[in-house]
């Protein structure tokens, strides 16, 4: 089995290394990925290893870590991410709390055994449901504990993991404890074959991301050019084609509303530039936030769009919003979670895709603290009611934070799932 899985990953990772060339994603800690781990990695044995894909998960990572720290402060916390923004993420997020970051290997036999070798961690616990086959049954052949938290199952993964299921039961077997977000992914794990005993509902931790109260993210309106009465709705971690259609829908309610502006942030800001083309097309005035920020002069006012071409900045963004847009909603990406915005009280608008965070999404509506598009037609009338009507936008407002409120504290109770293995 491993060794079909080595042959199969082999192939994958041939064909792959070309595309991380030419994208310049082979960076200089890339070594990483195939066990050649620093020292400041390695002598740091009997570790808590907790592994953490991109961005969203490395920010739950360092929540988590520092809650762990708060109980064993003596013992190493270690954090290994997928991404390279991921990486720049927990480096950030984590500083002051975290024992060393690193890149995650690569799964394949002979390098997943070097790296537990070199590790010898006390445990093992992932974020979010990243089954890697290799690295689970290593750690599983030499009694290392494994953790998965805030454990989450899309329908697409279930109908996938079903469709290999002695795969599955296989890898599932080499976890011990199942942290769920939801009573539905404990449900969808335990049929996929987890052990009823070892699954727990702990909650969403996105729900605990960002503590930062309303008013405090030390950007303000007039700091991005913008005046203080001025509507601004902020369309974050959007895709293609998304951005053409909020553009257009902007131009069409501005010319209703000429106090109207957009705050628009690609998912993938490497993309900045090919949406700029959109906007300049448009006829729309915008700026770069970049050149805006850690400058003491905001620019001049009358810039329509401020396009975002930074990292980890949009949840403060959000805090100046009037309304906002989850992106990845209206395109089938699965959307972005609208947690970050709800938390500083904004009304909330996406579109019919939003399977990757399908439950956050379902006591979002149940609760009315946010609003469900089916398409572009519709999106911009319910911008344009909610704009028009501040009553119906405050409530909504309130709900979000009310809902925020209710559903904290996951990161509390899944420390004390983890702590037994510590």
């Amino acid at each position: 089995m491993r060794l079909l899985y080595d042959l199969f990953f082999l192939v994958f990772s041939v064909l792959y290394f070309p595309y991380l060339l030419v994208k310049g994603k082979a960076h200089r800690d890339f070594l990483q990925k195939f066990g050649f781990l620093p020292k400041s990695v390695t002598s740091l044995t009997g570790s808590v290893w907790i592994h953490a894909v991109s961005v969203g998960e490395a920010v739950l990572a360092a929540k988590l870590s520092a809650g762990l720290k708060k109980r064993f402060p003596d013992v190493p916390v270690i954090v290994s991410t997928t991404t390279q923004t991921g990486n720049d993420m927990i480096h950030k997020s984590g500083k002051g709390i975290l024992d060393a970051v690193f890149y995650y290997p690569l799964d394949m036999s002979h390098i997943v055994s070097r790296v537990v070798k070199l590790l010898r961690p006390r445990l093992y616990v992932m974020i979010e449901t990243e089954l890697w086959p290799n690295l689970l049954e290593e750690l599983h052949s030499r009694s290392v504990p494994v953790v998965l938290v805030n454990g989450r199952i899309s329908d697409a993964s279930f109908t996938n993991y079903r469709k290999i299921g002695f795969v599955t039961r296989r890898i599932l077997g080499c976890i011990g404890c199942f942290c769920m977000q939801s009573e539905r992914d404990a449900v969808k794990i335990k049929r996929l074959g987890a052990p009823a005993e070892k699954v727990f509902v702990t909650g969403n931790m996105k729900f605990d991301e960002g503590e930062t109260p309303a008013g405090t993210s030390g950007l303000s309106r007039e700091y991005l050019g913008f005046g203080k009465d001025d509507k601004i709705i902020v369309a974050g971690s959007t895709h293609f084609p998304e951005e053409r259609s909020i553009i257009d829908v902007y131009k069409n309610l501005k010319r209703e509303q000429g106090d109207l502006r957009l705050i628009l942030a690609p998912r993938h800001v490497e993309r900045v530039d090919a949406v700029r083309t959109y906007v300049e097309r448009s006829g729309l005035s915008y700026n770069y936030f970049s050149d805006i920020l850690g400058k003491d002069k905001a620019p001049p006012a009358g810039c329509d769009i401020l396009l975002v071409d930074t990292i980890g900045h949009l949840k403060d963004l959000y805090g100046i919003a009037t309304v906002v847009f989850i992106g990845g909603s209206l395109v089938r990406k699965g959307g972005q979670n609208p947690i970050e915005a709800a938390r500083w009280g904004k009304a909330v608008v996406f579109g019919p895709h939003m399977s990757n965070f399908r439950e956050v999404a379902d006591v979002f509506l149940e609760n009315e603290a946010a609003v469900r598009v089916k398409d572009v037609p519709q999106f911009e009338r319910e911008l344009k009611k909610l704009l028009s009507d501040p009553g119906r936008k405050d409530r909504m407002a309130r709900s979000a934070r009310e809902v925020i409120e209710r559903n904290s504290g996951a990161i509390g109770r899944t420390v004390e799932k983890i702590e037994q293995y510590i």
